[in-house]
């Protein structure tokens, strides 16, 4: 199970682009504030931000909280928060591609 949540992952992104979110993308901001408010009402640690790395083995057990697509043309930086198999909070962010509305009927 692990290694196809893997491949299915791996299988949505686009791994070549830098992964720098804008500090001001307010995607990102309301995810990490989810986050936080999330483990600190559950008496866990907030999880530090930790950037994709193609291939990287992925532990998830529950995905908990992912940033909604965007809905532009080109990569946009992501989030998502799940636990692993041993109950921590972990948080990756990686590029995907936007919904393009040029592209949808």
């Amino acid at each position: 199970m692990k290694r196809s949540t893997g491949l299915l992952f791996g299988a949505l992104l686009v791994p070549s682009l830098a992964l720098a979110a804008p500090a001001n993308d307010p995607r990102l901001i309301a995810h990490e504030q989810t986050v936080q408010a999330y483990a600190q009402a559950h008496g866990m640690a907030a999880p530090q931000v930790r950037d994709y790395q193609y291939g990287m083995p992925l532990d998830i057990r529950n995905v908990l909280f992912s940033t909604g697509s965007s809905r532009t043309c080109d990569a946009q930086p992501m989030l998502m928060t799940y636990t692993d198999s041993s109950g921590q909070l972990v948080t990756l962010r990686y590029s995907e591609q936007g919904s393009c509305p040029k592209f949808q009927g």
